[in-house]
Formats: C-alpha cells, structure tokens, sequence
C-alpha cells in the first residue's frame, strides 16, 4: 500500500512539473524583489519585472490615453495591440493564481504580446508612453517561457 502511495505522489509530482517550473519562475521574480510572503506571487512585484495584473492597469491607462488623443493613436492596429495585451496579462495573472496547468501555455503568448505592445508604444514618440513601454518590457521577465 505505501508503494502505491509513494508512485502515485511520484506520478502527480512528474505530472505538474512543467506547471510547478512555471510558478517556481514566479517565485524567483518575487524573491529578487525582497518577496512579499503575504501576497499571492502572481501580484507581488518582482525583481525584474513587474506582474501581468500591474501590466494589465497600465495598459488600461495607455488605452484611456489613446481613446483621448484620437488620430494615430486610435488606428484599430493600436488599440487592439493594447486591448490584447491587457486581455492576456489579466488571464496569465488569473491563470497563475489558481495554479492552472495552463499558466505556462498562456504566459509565453502573454511575453510575446506584451513585447509587440512596448514595441508600438515606441514607435509613437510619445514621451506620456514611457509607463506603457516599461510596463510592457518588465512584465516579459516573468512571462517569458
């Protein structure tokens, strides 16, 4: 009886590894940042980078800001580069949460969208971006798969 248990402990543990990598990267991000024991890992900030959660409201503002200044900036290609990265980072934080076996699928299509976010950002020149592109550069530390 006690082999069993300790194969099926073996199975689970061999089962979650890709899933147990992905919240282990996490928690090396909040550990380099002093780590909030308290706080859930996919909300802390992190040493290299900040959360999909805080990345997300940045980008909410950026989006906000967009809609305000009209012209390039709310060319559809733009604003649905920001709605994508907000959606992504809200589902790779909710994700990362609950412990889902997917967060690690989600969060390499999280890293890529933010990149192709701070990348547009750039391309702007608008100096009121620097937020957006920072945001979007620090949250694909810990995204990145």
């Amino acid at each position: 009886m006690k082999k069993l248990i300790l194969l099926c402990a073996f199975l689970l543990a061999v089962a979650f590894l890709p899933l147990n990598a992905v919240l282990a990267k996490e928690a090396d991000c909040c550990k380099k940042a002093g780590g909030a024991a308290s706080q859930n890992k996919a909300e802390a900030k992190t040493g290299a980078g900040i959360s999909c959660a805080e990345c997300a409201q940045t980008c909410e503002k950026t989006l906000k800001y967009f809609k305000k200044q009209g012209g390039k900036y709310t060319e559809a290609a733009n604003l649905k580069t920001l709605q994508d990265c907000i959606t992504l980072c809200k589902a790779s934080s909710e994700l990362q949460k609950r412990g889902s076996a997917h967060a690690a699928a989600l969060l390499k299509v999280c890293h890529a969208v933010c990149l192709d976010c701070a990348k547009m950002c750039k391309e702007m020149n608008d100096p009121k971006l620097a937020d957006c592109i920072k945001s979007c550069e620090e949250c694909t530390s810990c995204c990145e798969g």
